[in-house]
């Protein structure tokens, strides 16, 4: 999976891949929901990356612990990107 691309999940929802980080080997990606038009929702989510031999798969996040984590990551990587321009 690579940043700034539209991917559909099984359920057929899509989601437009903003971020990315890795921690403990574990590749996460923050996802904004696209409504029917391909246009961003206000909807936001954290899905962690599983490779299954050459299948790779999107998994919400649903361990609150870990998504308050990665969403701290996020932000701060972002307040980052803003200082720095």
């Amino acid at each position: 999976m690579t940043l700034e691309t539209i991917v559909t999940l099984e359920d057929g929802e899509r989601y437009y891949l903003a971020d990315e980080t890795v921690q403990n080997g574990i590749k996460y990606f923050l996802a904004n929901k696209l409504d029917g038009e391909d246009n961003l929702t206000e909807e936001s989510f954290i899905f962690q990356e599983t490779v299954d031999g050459a299948d790779t798969y999107l998994d919400l996040v649903e361990d609150e612990t870990v998504s308050n984590y990665i969403a701290a990551v996020f932000t701060a990587n972002f307040v980052s990107e803003v200082d720095e321009m």
